[in-house]
């Protein structure tokens, strides 16, 4: 059946094999991106932080630590009071994520307490670090990169096994491959331009 519709000339054991191992990838990099990025540096459930749908209806959001919410102040202050003559400073390297001198690294606190979601302000104060940002949007970058090649490359399996048509199939892949490429390239300026 496979050679009646020539699906063996148009599979290829390499591209099956790529499209597994950018799922095993894009596995570990969601994992690595909301655990890094999107919460704090403790390994502490923060299911006691998730808000409601009712309290977001209220307006209630979620609470902070002292030491985001410190962060995103200093780096408001910082903002607000550079000028061309007095250019903002570059801080400490513990100053940077919310640390006190003396601070342990790590959790100071026992699991389960005082761990919340990072709030926008902050993941944007770290993009904005000129030692960690390069590293982190180059992170950011193969991510993008992983997702929409798995995501399109499946989707260019269904069209190879669907569609019969061998110009519509033509198309369609055209079609699916220059979707994925504007979405890198929307995707990759929104990572580079992050924290700028």
């Amino acid at each position: 059946m496979a050679s009646k519709y020539g699906a063996t000339a148009r599979s290829s054991a390499f591209q099956w094999f790529l499209h597994r191992i950018t799922g095993t990838f894009l596995v570990f990099l969601l994992i690595t991106h909301f655990w890094v990025q999107h919460y704090d540096r403790t390994t502490a459930s923060i299911s006691h932080s998730v808000v409601t749908a009712e309290e977001a209806e209220a307006g209630i959001g979620p609470l902070y630590t002292d030491e985001a919410a410190a962060a995103v102040r200093a780096f408001k202050e910082r903002e607000g009071t550079a000028t061309p003559e007095a250019p903002r400073t570059v801080p400490a390297q513990s100053e940077r994520f919310g640390e006190r001198e003396g601070d342990a690294p790590g959790p100071t606190h026992p699991p389960g307490e005082n761990a919340s979601v990072t709030s926008y302000d902050v993941l944007m104060l770290r993009l904005a670090d000129p030692v960690y940002a390069g590293l982190w949007k180059a992170f950011n970058l193969l991510f993008l990169a992983f997702a929409l090649h798995h995501g399109f490359y499946g989707l260019n399996n269904v069209i190879t096994d669907y569609v019969r048509n061998d110009m519509l199939r033509v198309g369609l892949a055209a079609l699916s491959w220059t979707v994925a490429l504007v979405l890198f390239l929307i995707g990759a300026y929104s990572v580079i331009v992050a924290g700028l």
